[in-house]
């Protein structure tokens, strides 16, 4: 992966699988995310707090926006095909254009929590990211009481590399964080059967 490959970002392609639709994230979908981004249960395990208020979703929003024409965002909003309701986001946290590497993330309204999309959402973008970026190997990094990203993960092919003691600073305290991959070997085996 070079450089140029992220230029993919400036309009960043809508992806789709059997039940979802991944697609821009826009200034207009600010009900939706505050909707998810403003809840204690979402944010407990990630870096980000939940969303004060309305207004702080709104600047998020627009910063996001001007992230995209830099290229330096790289997450989808998650909505179900039948709806344009956004209900989460998932894509690249970070990329390593020397060694060909992407970390992924995601968070999802716990609305939907159970019905396997966060999997589903995340094996499309790891689709995106090995065959589109050619990347070489994806990460994800998890808090360790997290046990339901950990399960996401391992749906996913991902393995678990070992734990990264006290290794983020989160909310007042240091967290141990779990490390998980998949390499483009991997997944040339593991292959998705549907998405």
């Amino acid at each position: 992966m070079e450089n140029k490959d992220l230029k993919i970002f400036l309009n960043i392609p809508m992806l789709e699988t059997q039940r979802l639709r991944l697609r821009k994230i826009e200034y207009s979908d600010i009900d939706d995310v505050y909707n998810y981004a403003s809840r204690g249960e979402v944010t407990e395990y990630l870096l980000w707090s939940a969303h004060e208020s309305k207004a702080f979703t709104k600047a998020y929003l627009r910063e996001v926006q001007k992230q995209y024409r830099r290229q330096n965002f790289f997450d989808w909003g998650i909505t179900l095909k039948e709806e344009n309701r956004i209900i989460g986001t998932c894509g690249f946290s970070a990329f390593n254009i020397i060694h060909n590497t992407g970390e992924i993330g995601y968070v999802l309204n716990p609305n939907y929590w159970g019905q396997g999309i966060a999997t589903e959402a995340a094996r499309m973008v790891i689709t995106f990211g090995f065959e589109v970026l050619n990347l070489n190997r994806i990460e994800a990094k998890i808090m360790i009481e997290n046990i339901t990203s950990r399960r996401v993960l391992e749906k996913c092919g991902m393995k678990s590399e070992g734990i990264k003691r006290e290794g983020v600073y989160a909310k007042g305290r240091y967290r141990n964080v779990e490390v998980f991959s998949i390499t483009k070997n991997d997944y040339e085996k593991y292959k998705y059967s549907h998405i």
